[in-house]
């Protein structure tokens, strides 16, 4: 379980914005980013999806992540594909959009019920998971295909964008005679970027973002089963150029989720949701010469997250988990006018406190585990390249084995690439 806590604070941790870092290119995605081992330090167009102030920068920009395998390989429909664009509409307008489905890899209003998906990565189900584990399997259609309008204005030294995004699902019955039932779950989400100088050598860049998905079900006879959350994200940087070469990036993130269920039928009573907070804060240096760009830092978070009191069963129980250091490191150089290499790595330590009922049930006591952890799946040495046709970039995270296997993958039937991102910069 604090496993997945910890996954949470990666995904909010890699999703913080990084403006004139690096001399811009439009290109890479989160293809790009998890070749560089999960970077937060870097500029990249997938930001826009947390601070939408990044559209006016990747103006007249396509990006479509091709995602990962979705299984058997040359199998349809690979995990995490989004689409992503932003046309220049005037001289400081830009309008665009995201297109997401429900398996988007990031935390943002992009992303849709992340309980129900397992992306907060903890013991959350989510609104709709929440109905549907009261009222049965399939009485609320889960949630898919968002829609996010994304507009930004810029003046001066300072560019503010707007993004807002809505999906919903029905599934209503009405039968001739008998009981009927309805089923809806809807989100909607909002989020606001600025990017601005605040001095001739440092940038301030600052995206916060507030969801609330939703769902319920009701049949003609009985009380309306609702669930409901709010998940607010805040993500703030600035960059200090120290000399032509060197910056130094400050990083602050914030993460909270929280929800009630009204579990109806005979019952008019609501209950909590589990909730989640996390907080962190580090610091890392981009180097850049030329085409060669090495970046990197450490970066503290502390995550909570309680568990509501179940009348005569269990009392409410509180777990942390405190990660430090999270090393985050990447390199990225041209091996050929149309060929970047990139190598990363990911180092993760931490403590956690976890607290259980004491067995057998029902109890009123709490059992306590303190321990180390040493990080995810997701931790070590990242691999990626991408490719360059003109105003065409197609960016890839490489399989390791693939280097491991050496000639054994002449005729062989391994995947080379773990994930694929596509995108076109309009002349």
């Amino acid at each position: 379980m604090i496993k997945r806590m910890i996954l949470t604070s990666l995904i909010v941790t890699f999703t913080v914005t990084c403006l004139f870092a690096q001399g811009l290119v439009k290109t890479g995605g989160f293809a790009r980013l998890t070749g560089m081992g999960g970077n937060p330090y870097v500029m990249d167009p997938f930001f826009n999806t947390i601070n939408p102030a990044w559209n006016s920068v990747y103006d007249n920009f396509i990006l479509g992540d091709l995602g990962s395998a979705a299984g058997s390989p040359f199998s349809a429909g690979g995990f995490g594909q989004y689409l992503s664009g932003s046309f220049r509409v005037g001289q400081n307008w830009t309008l665009g959009g995201i297109l997401a489905r429900n398996d988007f890899n990031g935390m943002s209003i992009a992303l849709l019920d992340p309980g129900s998906n397992n992306s907060l990565g903890i013991p959350f189900p989510g609104v709709v998971s929440s109905v549907n584990l009261v009222r049965g399997p399939g009485s609320v259609v889960p949630l898919d295909n968002n829609v996010e309008l994304i507009g930004t204005y810029s003046f001066g030294n300072t560019a503010l964008g707007l993004g807002i995004a809505y999906a919903s699902t029905t599934n209503d019955f009405t039968p001739a005679t008998g009981t009927s039932s309805e089923g809806s779950a809807s989100q909607l989400g909002f989020n606001l970027g600025i990017v601005t100088d605040i001095t001739s050598g440092i940038t301030l860049d600052i995206g916060g973002s507030f969801v609330m998905p939703s769902a319920s079900y009701k049949l003609s006879t009985d009380n309306e089963t609702a669930a409901s959350q709010t998940i607010i994200l805040i993500n703030g940087r600035a960059f200090w150029n120290i000399n032509p070469k060197l910056q130094f990036v400050p990083i602050v993130v914030f993460a909270s989720a929280s929800g009630t269920l009204d579990s109806g039928i005979t019952s008019t009573g609501s209950s909590d949701l589990i909730s989640f907070s996390s907080i962190g804060f580090g610091g890392g240096l981009n180097y850049q010469v030329g085409d060669f760009l090495l970046a990197g830092g450490v970066i503290f978070s502390t995550n909570s997250q309680t568990i509501p009191a179940i009348q005569g069963l269990s009392p409410e129980q509180s777990n942390s988990a405190t990660i430090f250091p999270l090393w985050n490191f990447g390199v990225e150089w041209n091996l050929l006018d149309w060929l970047v290499g990139r190598f990363g790595y990911v180092a993760i330590s931490g403590s956690a406190t976890v607290e259980e009922p004491t067995p057998p049930l029902p109890s009123t006591s709490l059992d306590e585990s303190v321990y180390s952890f040493f990080g995810t799946p997701q931790r070590g040495a990242t691999v990626g390249v991408g490719f360059r046709f003109g105003d065409f970039s197609l960016d890839a995270t490489v399989n390791e084995d693939v280097l491991r296997q050496g000639f054994n993958n002449i005729g062989g039937g391994g995947a080379s690439f773990a994930y694929l991102t596509a995108s076109y910069a309009m002349p």
